[in-house]
């Protein structure tokens, strides 16, 4: 009887541990991240007539199971200038908005010792790099856009 209690013990254990480990599965580069897509800048200009006013800010999105997409949006605003009155005012005549939405998946190096790899896809173009951490990914398109991933 002793030796059955034995017996039900050893292959028992694996079934309650198998539970047990692993961090909840969750991923390494699961979290918040900031992307930043160079390409939709415009340059702001100031001239006598016209101020264009330019912004593209990081936009924030989730990871998670090393997957997630977002749709990062760049901003100009155009100002015209009276110089008839004194002082001069500006009033806001336009505003354009562009948008960029990415995918992004990061799968782990096939190679031991190798980075990361980024796979994105933004408006419908491919870029392929490497997370130099699980805090930095960048990666580029054929055209030589880039695509910046931070946290």
């Amino acid at each position: 009887m002793r030796f059955n209690i034995i017996l039900l013990a050893v292959f028992t254990s694996p079934v309650f541990l198998a539970g047990c480990g692993g961090g909840g599965g969750t991923n390494p580069y699961d979290g918040t991240w900031q992307a930043v897509y160079p390409p939709l800048s415009s340059p702001s200009t100031i001239s006598d007539t016209k101020i264009v006013s330019c912004s593209n800010p990081p936009a924030p999105f989730t990871i998670t199971n090393a997957k997630g997409s977002v749709t990062i949006t760049a901003t100009c605003e155009t100002y015209k200038i009276d110089n008839t009155v004194s002082p001069p005012t500006s009033t806001l005549i336009g505003t354009d908005t562009t948008y960029a939405n990415a995918s992004v998946s990061i799968v782990p190096s096939q190679v031991l010792g190798d980075k990361d790899i980024l796979n994105a896809t933004v408006n419908g173009v491919m870029f392929t790099g490497q997370c130099i951490s699980t805090i930095a990914c960048s990666a580029i398109s054929a055209a030589g856009d880039s695509l910046g991933l931070t946290r």
